[in-house]
């Protein structure tokens, strides 16, 4: 397929080329000028694709065009050249498309490509017009003889391809007549051809390259017949045999239908022509790798070299590896300066048949670009889960520094800041609130460079380690008993969100590794806290009283002329049951504060006191006790008057002795709660109604055992009255009553 190309000549104006580069196939694009707009409208096989606004300073003249020539020899152009028109008018988008897809045959106004032109040093021929718009196909083929089954796979794959194999004997013959027209010579690439089959997974279960059963196998006579012990497939004269893995050497022929681009990663080119390369073999068992540009990748002296053919120069040479091919990632000792790396440094380099948003393994094969770093292995190799790194630092980079917004100095940076409450416990009687909760915070770093993230956040996790390297926003909890803020430790969980999903490649990398702005994709980190918060409650109105409490949070890192909260993204949430023991939390909400010297969020948990509870256990039973004592007003006095009605004698009766028994028992209960008060609480000092400050001393171990004791004491004592008043009750009882009933 041939290149289609537009560029401006002057004000309403269009040059249209169309080239095709020396081992070159790429899809037709367009670029138009249209002055009055001063806009230029790119096309891509005849359909828009861009615009942009490109303003020409000045006019452009010249009474003649020169094509493919430069002063030097090596900056000429070498291909095909043909169709050069030049328009004194803007093209319409179907003119574009009919030329695009060889429709049609236009010719210039101001310049045409069938007249005026001098051609010097240039070979022409004629091809039908047709023919533009179509690329050649066929199947080509590079031989590699007498390699091992792990050389054979590795070089066809990391070509961008995979080893043969035969449906049927046409297909056997097919090969061996290719060989053998070929390469004549190389009678051991005339048949015995590794195959991309084998049976190493389950014996007898013979799968393709890609893992799948293949059925049907072109077996030769007597095949397969080496058991467990052969597990790989060859090509012979007569079909497919089974041949043992380890001990056989073969013929590798990598077969193409179209032949793949490689990109050679990790030396900073610019142009894209000096990094793209394609694979050619002059002869057999040999590899040479031509770039668009000024690069070539070749053998020389028995050594792969990087040369750069316009200036002659020898760029680097590749380190001895297994197997000597230079597809993957590979050690290079440079001979000049690379990416700023001076010559005679050791560069690591990446040359990859994989495609856009494809990531190349270490032995050259391709998987998704979103499989790499996702946890699981996806190259055969596990080179997909090494160096997963989420973050470039700058070397200025300064972990006490704050971030500053682009171009903004006097604007703070907004900390979004989200509060996730899971449960709340309020003690009255002490005024607090204990919260088990979540904080997270979210802002942007702009001196930073994110690596390959994905849409899953899960999956942008930093690592501890990477987490103590970066600016982190300090939140001080400020209504609390003790000096409490967030933490940097193993329980925090920080991670990048890509908010955008814009970015570019790094070209020093040895890989195809996307990197994403700082300034637009955002960081946030979450840890849990339980945290215990005064509150000042307003008891008049108990226990139908409404409270509220606040959890008071500050920026404490730099002041509010450089951090500030975000008051319009920020939030607060309350996951668990509302209701309380004693209270019924309302909705809660976020109060921000700017008017101190740091930014501060207050979240306010409005507290609506459950008094059921108080009504049935406080007002409920002292109605009642009222309502009896009222309902006794209404009752004659005679019938309350016990000892009235009791005879008068000068002896004790029986009667007396149950009302003075039920008097002592009672005054006896009084008597044992003194006792068990004065056990519990000997020291005065411990009464409520006195307060005195006295001396914290650790506790030693005499000091431990003597209130052992006395907690020993103060149970036996409790235990003594439970038991004693219920015996003495008993035993009173039995007398009493067995005096009566005696008599």
């Amino acid at each position: 397929m041939h290149h289609l190309l537009f560029v401006a000549g002057k004000a309403d104006s269009v040059l249209v080329l169309r080239f095709q580069e020396d081992g070159l196939a790429t899809p037709d694009s367009v670029a138009m000028y249209e002055g009055e707009l001063n806009l230029i409208s790119t096309y891509l096989d005849g359909e828009l694709n861009n615009q942009q606004e490109f303003v020409l300073l000045s006019p452009v003249y010249g009474d003649w065009a020169r094509l493919g020539q430069n002063f030097e020899a090596s900056n000429s152009f070498s291909g095909d050249l043909t169709q050069v028109n030049v328009w004194d008018r803007v093209l319409t988008d179907e003119e574009i498309l009919a030329f695009a897809r060889c429709e049609t045959n236009p010719k210039g106004s101001y310049i045409s490509w069938e007249a005026g032109w001098s051609l010097k040093v240039v070979s022409t021929y004629d091809l039908p017009l047709a023919q533009f718009c179509q690329q050649e196909v066929g199947t080509s083929y590079f031989w590699f003889p007498s390699v091992p089954e792990v050389t054979a796979h590795y070089v066809c794959e990391a070509l961008g391809t995979h080893l043969p194999w035969a449906e049927n004997i046409d297909d056997v013959y097919t090969l061996q007549k290719v060989s053998a027209a070929a390469y004549p010579d190389f009678g051991n690439c005339h048949f015995n051809f590794w195959m991309s089959l084998t049976d190493k997974a389950e014996e007898n279960v013979w799968r393709s390259h890609d893992g799948k059963i293949v059925e049907g196998i072109f077996w030769a006579p007597y095949e397969p017949n080496g058991l467990r012990y052969e597990n790989c497939a060859a090509l012979s004269r007569y079909g497919v045999a089974d041949i043992n893995c380890d001990m056989q050497i073969r013929c590798a022929v990598c077969t193409f239908i179209k032949q793949h681009r490689f990109s050679l990663l990790g030396i900073c080119e610019q142009e894209l022509r000096n990094v793209y390369f394609v694979a050619y073999q002059e002869n057999i068992n040999e590899l040479i790798f031509i770039g668009y540009g000024e690069y070539h990748i070749r053998r020389l002296e028995d050594q792969w070299t990087w040369v750069d053919v316009v200036n002659n120069l020898t760029v680097a040479h590749m380190e001895e590896t297994v197997p000597d091919f230079p597809m993957g990632r590979r050690w290079w000792r440079l001979e000049r300066e690379v990416c700023g790396q001076k010559a005679g440094g050791r560069r690591r380099l990446s040359l990859s048949p994989c495609p856009h948003h494809h990531y190349s393994c270490d032995d050259a094969t391709c998987i998704p670009i979103h499989h790499r770093c996702d946890l699981k292995y996806d190259c055969r190799d596990n080179s997909d889960e090494l160096d997963c790194h989420l973050i470039s630092f700058p070397r200025d980079y300064q972990r006490h520094l704050p971030p500053r917004l682009s171009g903004e100095d006097d604007v703070s940076l907004p900390i979004i800041l989200n509060v996730t409450m899971e449960t709340i416990a309020v003690q009255t009687l002490d005024m607090t609130m204990e919260i088990a909760y979540e904080v997270a915070m979210t802002w942007m770093d702009n001196r930073l460079n994110y690596l390959n993230l994905k849409v899953n956040d899960s999956l942008n996790k930093l690592h501890i380690d990477t987490v103590r390297k970066l600016w982190i926003p300090q939140v001080n909890f400020i209504n609390t008993d003790n000096i409490h803020r967030t933490h940097i430790d193993e329980d925090v969980v920080m991670f990048i969100h890509r908010s955008v999903n814009d970015f570019f490649m790094d070209k020093a990398a040895p890989a195809e590794v996307e990197v994403y702005d700082g300034k637009v994709n955002s960081l946030t980190i979450r840890r849990k806290y339980g945290t215990i918060y005064k509150c000042n409650f307003d008891l008049a109105l108990y226990p139908f009283d409404v409270q509220q409490c606040e959890m008071r949070l500050r920026i404490t890192s730099e002041l509010k002329s450089f951090l500030i909260f975000d008051q319009w993204n920020s939030s607060v949430e309350y996951l668990s049951n509302p209701f309380l023991v004693e209270y019924e939390v309302g909705r809660v909400h976020l109060v921000h504060d700017n008017s101190g010297m740091f930014s501060e969020s207050r979240v306010v948990v409005p507290l609506k006191r459950r008094y059921g509870y108080a009504i049935l256990t406080i007002y409920t039973p002292t109605l009642v006790l009222l309502v009896v004592s009222y309902t006794t007003l209404f009752f004659r006095i005679a019938i309350f008057d016990v000892s009235a009605s009791l005879p008068k004698t000068s002896y004790f009766k029986m009667v007396d002795i149950w009302l003075i028994f039920c008097i002592g028992i009672t005054f006896l209960v009084i008597i044992y709660h003194a006792l068990v008060d004065n056990f519990a609480h000997p020291d005065p000092s411990t009464s409520l109604v006195k307060t005195q400050v006295f001396q914290v001393v650790p506790m030693t171990g005499s000091a431990g055992q003597t209130k052992a004791i006395a907690g020993e004491r103060t149970r036996r004592m409790v235990l003594f009255t439970k038991i004693t008043v219920p015996l003495v009750f008993f035993i009173f009882n039995i007398c009493y009553w067995g005096y009566i009933f005696a008599n």
